[in-house]
């Protein structure tokens, strides 16, 4: 498995077009490429998002469901009660956020800690995908506040075929990495593509903790906002 453990540099809006219409292979991996930042972000969202071409393919991916008690600013969910989403939290929880603890969502009301009782911890979706198909994926990041000063966390995002017998967080075959770091104060964004292999119908994505600041396990890497749709204008 990839992991990139310094922060890149946020990219322009001319870059992020470049990166999304025809990106190289990046240091990640051959099958797709990753970057920070959110400049055009909201504009070509806002435009394109009454298109029936701009379908998207995962589900719940704000962790909007299910909806927090009205003064609950968080509550560790068993995964079955978490559209959508898996995980291998030793507890098999995921941790989802309201506006409280001083961090609002980037998107909706609510957003997930990918450590919920464990460190290094994953949450993960299959998705329905076309063989030898580009989809273009988004989703924002940002570190747990557990210390007076500046907390960065790493966070991943991974693809793969979706294992036949389910029992493992990677797929096999056709994979890519990437993990970026986001600090304390503001949402990060991270965007790419990856491209499915033949025979593909089924893709996991996981978005995994690899690197939180505080030393105390079930604490940091919040998640929101994955998206994943197959028109690059779409995003």
């Amino acid at each position: 498995m990839f992991k990139l453990n310094r922060t890149l540099p946020a990219l322009g809006a001319a870059t992020l077009l470049a990166t999304l219409v025809s990106s190289p292979a990046s240091a990640a991996g051959a099958a797709g490429a990753g970057g920070g930042g959110d400049a055009a972000f909201s504009a070509g969202k806002a435009r394109h998002a009454g298109s029936a071409a701009c379908k998207e393919m995962t589900v719940n991916g704000g962790f909007e469901l299910p909806k927090l008690g009205a003064k609950q600013d968080w509550y560790q969910f068993d995964e079955d009660d978490v559209q959508a989403w898996r995980t291998d939290d030793p507890a098999g929880k995921i941790e989802i956020w309201g506006g409280g603890n001083g961090v609002p969502a980037r998107f909706g009301k609510q957003f997930a800690e990918l450590n919920a009782t464990g460190s290094g911890n994953s949450v993960y979706q299959d998705i329905k995908t076309k063989p030898n198909t580009k989809i273009y994926w988004s989703f924002w990041i940002r570190a747990r506040d557990t210390s007076g000063g500046k907390d960065v966390d790493a966070t991943q995002i991974h693809f793969g075929r979706t294992p036949r017998n389910s029992g493992s967080v990677n797929g096999v075959g056709s994979t890519f990495a990437y993990s970026n770091s986001a600090g304390d104060v503001q949402w990060k964004r991270l965007y790419g593509w990856y491209k499915t292999g033949a025979g593909q119908t089924m893709t996991r994505v996981t978005l995994t903790a690899v690197e939180s600041a505080s030393t105390d396990e079930g604490y940091g890497n919040l998640v929101d906002g994955l998206t994943i749709v197959e028109n690059k204008n779409c995003i």
